[in-house]
């Protein structure tokens, strides 16, 4: 959708809904959540990498945006565009979507982390997945940088 890549489709579930008949808060963080594991496994980064390398993200930040309701049923799809990386952390802004309903945005901020080290520790992206990072952020550089990207929270005045 205008250039960003979909990363995940949801189906609302009814363990999603709270006392007011739609989606709980919480739900959001756990659709947008799913929506990065797809994005890893598609970086090469996913489950079955972790599984023989150790290797995975962590989310460091994650804010969201919540502008309309998803109730029980509703087929949603959750759409990134990377706004930022480097060697070892990626900066994304995600939105999610019933048809061309904007149902919520959030921005977030990972780190791949090598598992095999005591403690765990931040570490460079495996290079293929750097490479996948490059090429997406070339794809999608034309992409304008959303205007609540960055911005945080607070009480505007």
């Amino acid at each position: 959708m205008n250039g960003l890549t979909l990363i995940a489709s949801f189906t609302v579930l009814p363990e999603w809904l709270d006392y007011n008949g739609h989606m709980n808060d919480a739900a959001y963080a756990l659709v947008f959540s799913r929506a990065i594991d797809a994005f890893a496994d598609s970086l090469n980064i996913g489950p079955e990498f972790h599984a023989r390398t150790k290797f995975t993200l962590y989310t460091l930040t994650m804010l969201i945006h919540y502008r309309l309701e998803a109730k029980l049923g509703e087929k949603l799809e959750v759409f990134a565009q990377l706004l930022d990386h480097d060697a070892k952390k990626m900066h994304l802004w995600l939105e999610m979507r019933r048809g061309n309903d904007l149902i919520a945005l959030s921005e977030q901020l990972h780190v791949c982390v090598d598992q095999n080290l005591q403690p765990p520790r931040s570490a460079a992206f495996p290079v293929e997945t750097a490479a996948r990072l490059s090429a997406l952020a070339q794809q999608q550089a034309p992409l304008p940088k959303p205007d609540l990207a960055g911005k945080g929270i607070g009480i505007r005045r």
